[in-house]
């Protein structure tokens, strides 16, 4: 009994040994600043709505993982939230993210960088469209940098507060770009679009074909999945083999020990030496000649 809960004790500690790697991975900091946040707005991209992209940087002195929290548009539907690898600057989707009922968005990421792209719909009216993009969170962004991506078959294009900065980046986009500037904690920043479309296509078919060899630089970069292992999936997986392991061992030493195994039936035992006439099937002693029923020599 004292060997049992030996073993019951070893268990339990493994167990607790396999998880508590788990429990403490998941302690972060929230972030109250964001060192830097590129935010990208194209509307009729590939969709019938509005594409943004969010591309952030931590302070340097942040300590990891962190907690970061973003607002989100009233209807965004999340395209993808990513870390982007401080190894080798791939974005990996293999980190925690969650929104709750007051649009906000929550994610976990060991690594200063972060991408964020979702959609969110716009207001049509026959060949007009119209959006209006607001940021309003509870984290302090030291550099927000913001621009918004033309569509190809736009006519008119108008934003307020307007800009006189439009550049190109070498595709086939004008990008609307507005200086970047500091946005505390909690300070409102809002724009309004308005443009008009000339032909019900979207910019993404007007971009070259990929045979082409042209790779146009405005195509959202999918994040990529690296050779890099994830540290929570890594956990996790050790965790899991510990408690596996010791489930077996647990089995193992069960069957092995001697109150186990059930003990043979003596009746049985006894009647697997007997001896029988071959005649008659008379049962007789080892000792017998002659068998008692029929007087067969045996």
């Amino acid at each position: 009994m004292i060997f049992v809960n030996m073993k019951r004790s070893i268990f339990i500690f493994l167990v607790f040994l396999g998880l508590m790697p788990m429990s403490s991975g998941f302690a972060q900091t929230p972030a109250s600043v964001i060192a830097s946040l590129d935010i990208e707005i194209w509307p009729d991209y590939d969709r019938p709505s509005v594409l943004v992209l969010l591309t952030g940087v931590l302070p340097d002195d942040t300590r990891l993982p962190a907690s970061v929290s973003l607002p989100l548009p009233k209807d965004a539907r999340l395209n993808a939230v990513a870390r982007i690898d401080g190894r080798d600057g791939k974005m990996k989707a293999d980190i925690f993210s969650s929104t709750d009922l007051s649009e906000t968005l929550t994610f976990i990421t060991p690594d200063l960088r972060f991408r964020v792209e979702y959609y969110f719909p716009y207001t049509v009216n026959d060949n007009q469209r119209s959006f209006e993009y607001t940021w309003l969170a509870a984290v302090t962004v030291n550099n927000f940098q913001l621009m918004v991506q033309r569509p190809t078959s736009a006519g008119t294009f108008i934003t307020e507060p307007a800009t006189a900065n439009i550049v190109s980046r070498g595709d086939e986009f004008e990008y609307y770009t507005f200086p970047a500037q500091p946005v505390p904690a909690g300070q409102l920043f809002s724009l309004h679009v308005d443009y008009q479309m000339t032909a019900d296509q979207l910019s993404v078919a007007s971009l070259p074909p990929p045979n082409t060899g042209v790779q146009p630089s405005a195509f959202p970069a999918a994040p990529g999945t690296g050779t890099g292992l994830s540290w929570a999936l890594v956990v996790m997986v050790a965790g899991g083999l510990i408690i596996i392991g010791g489930l077996i061992w647990q089995f193992a030493a069960r069957r092995r020990s001697p109150d186990a195994r059930k003990p043979i039936d003596s009746r049985v035992e006894k009647r697997s030496g007997a001896r029988f006439c071959r005649s008659c099937g008379e049962p007789i002693d080892e000792d017998d000649r002659f068998c008692r029923g029929c007087g067969s020599e045996l």
